[in-house]
């Protein structure tokens, strides 16, 4: 992550776009921590439904919709966000148990409570959509609901890493109201439950996201409102940066201008270049009819 000015701002919009490691690797030389801050990305979301999105839809996603379990800022383990605990009830690890805080609400009024949790679930596998999130949910055999705050997963192998698939933007969860259950929510609305709500979106543009009254969570917000702006490639997003028109940048940065990020003439700018833990994978995927690896040992020395 790359920062211009206002730790405290930045590190509040979000555990917030998966955004930062900690305040205090950032300056802290603006005292105001409730203005907006603006952040550029080149991850622009291809949809706004959760159902349908394996991508990089998933920065906007951790912003406006809830989850039950959650990333916290420099962790890879996730911990309680809707849900107040989760914990597998078997030493097959074949049925994980989450019980919901109390008074959950989405962003229209409606009630997060365990048959929205299974509705919103539910219906990542109903749609299946090729480039949706349903093949994280492999393990899923059936969801029950014993009562409104409590939620039972039970799976149809061992799977000691579906509280990783819960903890992700694939399992958000959204308002059954305003979500179809077998078809994705077309428009560019939002109905979450997150520590933002969408106030307007411009697609391939920006996001407005404020401040949501209603969010019960473990993100702590220091700022009311950030803005998501997003770029078609790099180059123009540093120049952003560098002409202090973005205040911080995340993903789609090359090497070379992570280096360039990290030089004298750069920090004379303000800028900070700040490492995070994460947990993510990034794959290499070959194309073996391309000849410079279509030959077996090349594909595998670069392997090693």
């Amino acid at each position: 992550m790359f920062n211009r000015t206002r730790c405290l701002q930045i590190s509040a919009a979000l555990a917030s776009i998966s955004l930062l490691a900690g305040c205090g690797l950032l300056s802290e030389d603006d005292g105001d921590d409730m203005k907006r801050i603006v952040v550029g990305t080149t991850s622009a979301p291809s949809t706004l439904d959760p159902a349908a999105a394996w991508d990089g839809s998933w920065e906007l996603y951790r912003n406006v919709y809830q989850t039950l379990l959650a990333f916290p800022t420099g962790s890879s383990k996730p911990q309680p966000d809707a849900a107040q605990n989760c914990e597998f009830t078997d030493a097959a690890s074949q049925a994980y148990r989450c019980t919901l805080r109390k008074g959950l609400k989405f962003s229209n009024g409606e009630p997060l409570d365990a048959k929205a949790v299974k509705y919103s679930l539910d219906r990542i596998r109903t749609i299946g959509s090729n480039v949706g999130p349903k093949g994280l949910f492999g393990t899923l055999d059936k969801i029950e609901t014993p009562d409104a705050l409590t939620v039972v997963f039970h799976l149809n192998t061992s799977d000691a890493t579906f509280p990783y698939v819960l903890g992700s933007p694939a399992a958000s969860l959204v308002a059954p109201k305003d979500y179809p259950a077998d078809k994705v929510r077309e428009g560019d609305k939002v109905t979450g439950s997150g520590p933002y709500v969408l106030d307007s979106y411009k697609e391939g543009a920006e996001a407005v996201l404020t401040t949501n009254t209603s969010y019960t969570g473990f993100a702590n917000r220091k700022n009311k409102a950030v803005t998501i702006r997003y770029f078609a490639d790099s180059p123009k997003m540093v120049a952003a940066l560098k002409a202090k028109e973005i205040d911080a940048t995340y993903r789609g940065l090359s090497a070379p201008e992570i280096t360039d990020l990290q030089t004298p003439a750069a920090h004379a700018l303000g800028v900070q270049v700040v490492e995070n833990v994460g947990a993510e994978i990034r794959y290499l995927v070959f194309n073996p009819k391309d000849p410079s690896v279509a030959k077996l040992p090349v594909r595998q020395a670069i392997a090693q």
